[in-house]
């Protein structure tokens, strides 16, 4: 009897749950329940558009409010958290507008934004941005690299008569004031540290009127310094590898005599980092066998008066047939002029492929005057095995017949050549592929932010295709340059690239005038040249933007 009246009992306690939970569910919701006012009422999606010297801050004004009007607070911190506030701004408006005058430039901040409380209507909570910055007025130039040395960098500006000192401060925050005359739109600042990382500001009394980061050169530790007389020829040949050879300014020549370098790798530094004081008279720099490589770094090169055929020759022992695995040849700063033939002959060795080098560099310098006697290519890379070829910030003319070969068939190669913000003129000759001819050959072939005029040379033709690359997998980049009297014979159109593998955007054809025998490439100021690059900056050697 027990059981039962148990059984019974909790069935009705089921019932009267079930029950219940039926009635409340049946209670229809509010959207707007456990929300208190202010949550309702707040603005929403905050926009800020920061440029140079403002911000532009708008949101959206609180549903249901189109009739009443608004007053909103705007707080500033750099504290995303708004532990600490800057200031305070009050506005009728869904936005408004901050300066410099109120915010400092290059420093993060948030804004936060309510709607103050109206009409019995309480305020609302706060609304908080992303983080914003503006980046202040910029009235340096960009920094013309090899100008930052060991302990001192050269800074260009915008001339103006507002601008009155610079402010260099090192990484660990200690700062130092240069004054400067506005007008000069330049000056040397000395007695910085090697190796160290800067910042720089130019100021118009405590207005800030432009920024920049910069690290100066690291110290160099020399093998040997030399002076003018000295015998630089015996000084390399005795060098052991990866020796530093320092040369204080003056002039060192080698005569009839080549600069040998033996299975080593060496280097050739001007002290003062300027190659216009310091000059090496070369016949030619003969490169021999495995682990042969040279950097050269501030120095000028001139080969007119040792009648130098080649500045660069790679051989190898047995008469050549010695498989040769080379150092990296990297030429920075330099000025370098009078070849006949070619800047780097590498196209001996038994086979292709034979001879083998991973990288070539040529960085900020000044090349002309190279195979006058059209019988080679500027640089004639046949048979040689590399990796990367990279021709950067440099400028080049009257360079011979063609810019590049690298065509013998070579089955292991697939090379990345880059040629980005260099400045080419009066080039081109018998009938070659102006820009290069890879064959057969696997290339990737970047050419950007570059100027070329005047191809072919006064009377000569080129092929009407700028280049040859038909290897599996080849590809052609041919973006923001300006390219003027670029044509197979001087008339017609331009030369043509592979359709199949070239990407072409954003160049230009402006007339410079410029003609063959130009040597001075200064960009006009204004120009559409002066923010054409992928960067909106300048475009060609940044040498002729100052």
């Amino acid at each position: 009897m027990k059981t039962k009246i148990f059984f019974k009992n909790g069935w009705y306690l089921l019932l009267a749950v079930i029950l219940s939970t039926a009635i409340y569910s049946c209670k229809k919701s509010d959207p707007n329940e456990g929300l208190e006012a202010p949550r309702i009422f707040k603005p929403s999606g905050i926009t800020v558009r920061a440029a140079e010297t403002s911000a532009k801050i708008t949101w959206t004004a609180p549903l249901l409010t189109s009739n009443l009007k608004l007053s909103y607070a705007a707080e500033f911190s750099q504290d995303s958290t708004f532990a600490t506030s800057e200031f305070t701004m009050q506005v009728d408006t869904a936005g408004l507008t901050v300066g410099e005058e109120k915010i400092k430039v290059r420093k993060k901040y948030y804004v936060r934004v309510k709607a103050l409380s109206t009409n019995g209507q309480p305020e609302s909570n706060w609304m908080v941005s992303r983080s914003f910055t503006i980046t202040g007025e910029q009235y340096f130039l960009p920094l013309y690299e090899p100008k930052v040395r060991e302990t001192q960098a050269r800074f260009n500006w915008i001339k103006s008569s507002i601008l009155n000192k610079i402010v260099i401060t090192k990484k660990d925050g200690a700062s130092t004031d240069h004054v400067i005359n506005g007008n000069d739109g330049l000056t040397v600042i000395t007695g910085l540290e090697a190796g160290t990382a800067y910042q720089a500001e130019i100021f118009e009394g405590t207005k800030s009127k432009g920024y920049l980061e910069f690290a100066t050169r690291a110290a160099v530790t020399y093998h040997a310094v030399l002076n003018p007389g000295d015998d630089l020829v015996a000084a390399v040949t005795a060098a052991p590898n990866n020796a530093i050879i320092g040369l204080n300014p003056g002039t060192y020549s080698a005569g009839t005599s080549n600069f040998q370098i033996d299975q080593k790798s060496i280097t050739l530094r001007s002290i003062s980092g300027e190659p216009t004081n310091t000059k090496i008279n070369f016949k030619e720099f003969v490169l021999n066998g495995t682990g042969a490589g040279i950097k050269f770094d501030g120095v000028e090169l001139d080969g007119a008066a040792s009648a130098s055929l080649y500045f660069l020759n790679l051989v190898s022992g047995n008469n050549n047939a010695d498989v040769a695995n080379f150092e990296p040849i990297s030429i920075y700063n330099c000025i370098v002029h009078n070849a006949t033939t070619s800047l780097f002959r590498a196209n001996r060795g038994a086979s292709a492929g034979s001879y083998k080098m991973d990288n070539i560099t040529i960085n900020y310098s000044l090349i002309y005057d190279i195979g006058s006697t059209l019988g080679y290519h500027f640089l004639h890379l046949d048979k040689l095995q590399f990796n990367t070829l990279n021709v950067k910030n440099s400028t080049l003319y009257n360079i011979g017949r063609a810019f590049l070969t690298c065509s013998t068939v070579i089955p292991s190669n697939n090379a990345t050549i880059n040629i980005d913000y260099c400045t080419f003129n009066n080039f081109g000759a018998s009938n070659h592929y102006a820009l290069m001819d890879a064959g057969s050959n696997p290339v990737r072939f970047n050419f950007t932010n570059n100027i070329i005029t005047n191809v072919p040379r006064s009377g000569a033709t080129v092929n009407a295709d700028a280049l040859r690359a038909t290897g599996a997998g080849s590809g052609v980049v041919f973006s923001n340059n300006n390219v003027f009297n670029f044509k197979a014979s001087g008339t017609g159109a331009n030369l043509n690239f592979p359709s199949n593998i070239t990407v072409q955007a954003n160049n230009l054809s402006e007339n410079l005038n410029w003609v063959y025998t130009t040597v001075d490439f200064k960009i006009p100021n204004p120009s559409p040249l002066r923010t054409a690059s992928t960067k909106s900056s300048p475009i060609g050697d940044p040498r002729w933007i100052y």
